[in-house]
């Protein structure tokens, strides 16, 4: 929001959350097209795929650190544990994999969605503009 247009206590709208929502779901999309790859070829070795789910867990740690940090403690903690469910779970992800209730594909699917809200939480919470002065967009 342009500061010239903004009204008294308004606070204007955080670009931070709104960058850490996009970035999440570009890695959630990598992340479900390397398990698509890893579940669906019949390649003996993935190190593509690994290093493109690495690089998604890495930037979730971020982000779950990151919402701690600005007094998001619930939230970053919940994506903590959902990352932390998806590393256990994804151990036995592998060639020929299908959907199924066994609790690590669970853990992980879950762990996905958990990630696909946050992002779109984000990107909502980036553009908010907050009247009241509560901390919206800290």
């Amino acid at each position: 929001m342009d500061r010239r247009t903004e009204k008294p206590g308004e606070i204007p709208s955080n670009p931070v959350w709104i960058v850490d929502g996009v970035v999440t779901l570009a890695f959630l999309v990598l992340a479900w097209l390397a398990f698509d790859d890893i579940t669906t070829d019949n390649a003996t070795s993935f190190p593509v795929e690994y290093t493109c789910l690495l690089a998604c867990a890495i930037w979730c740690l971020v982000v779950a650190v990151r919402l701690a940090a600005k007094g998001r403690f619930i939230l970053g903690t919940a994506s903590a544990l959902a990352l932390g469910a998806a590393v256990w779970g994804q151990r036995s992800i592998g060639p020929g994999t299908v959907p199924s209730w066994r609790p690590q594909y669970v853990a992980t699917v879950a762990a996905i969605v958990w990630f696909l809200s946050l992002a779109v939480v984000l990107v909502v919470l980036g553009f908010r503009t907050n009247r009241a002065g509560s901390p919206v967009t800290r």
